[in-house]
């Protein structure tokens, strides 16, 4: 499940297509992870000469100051070193943990409640999401978890994803501690078990 390789040279060096023969080119941006801004299209020499003289957007742009290639380079030498190999273990540890634990309470929402949507979305990264179908009930969820829980997620509503497909949009970072994955996941979990039981009140008062 874990797909990272050693050093964070990204999705195309975790699937080892760094130097793929079919590897026409390579887009690597330095916001984000990197903390920069800027990016840079590395390829063939005639690639590179192609869009030297013909890409309008590089033309027509300006070159990065001296001080934003410094911090591209210190950031860099930062990632890709013995602190940067440290993070990336630690928060694919915390991923691990959240995955886990995540399953294990849905597993156990769904013994009661067999007809549950809510599911958590297959991923190896940092980025983790849960479906809670429903535009309301994700904001809601999320604003609760936000205002009492003190955690910071996010819904991420249709249309944006499709129609009861919306979910929950947590990210794990290297700062974070096993302790509050834990509340995040019991937090979590209260709160997905008392709109199922509020949603079951609201159904049978429908039909009174």
């Amino acid at each position: 499940e874990n797909t990272r390789k050693s050093g964070g040279t990204g999705v195309l060096g975790a699937l080892n297509l760094e130097h793929h023969p079919a590897l026409f080119c390579s887009v690597h941006t330095f916001g984000k992870a990197a903390g920069c801004h800027g990016a840079v299209v590395a390829g063939s020499s005639n690639l590179i000469s192609y869009l030297v003289n013909y890409a309008r957007p590089f033309v027509y742009s300006t070159a990065l100051p001296p001080h934003s290639l410094v911090t591209i380079h210190e950031s860099y030498e930062s990632m890709l070193g013995i602190e940067g190999e440290r993070r990336r273990k630690r928060v694919f540890q915390l991923v691990k943990l959240f995955r886990q634990k995540m399953l294990a309470g849905l597993c156990e929402l769904k013994d009661k409640a067999p007809s549950l949507e809510f599911e958590l979305l297959p991923s190896p990264s940092p980025i983790q999401a849960v479906i809670v179908p429903g535009n309301e009930r994700c904001i809601s969820i999320c604003n609760y978890l936000r205002n009492s829980g003190k955690l910071d997620v996010y819904p991420i509503r249709s249309p944006t994803v499709a129609k009861g497909k919306e979910r929950i949009r947590i990210i794990l970072h290297s700062h974070n501690d096993e302790k509050e994955v834990h509340y995040l996941v019991e937090s979590l979990s209260k709160i997905l078990k008392q709109s199922i039981l509020h949603q079951n009140l609201d159904m049978q008062v429908s039909k009174l």
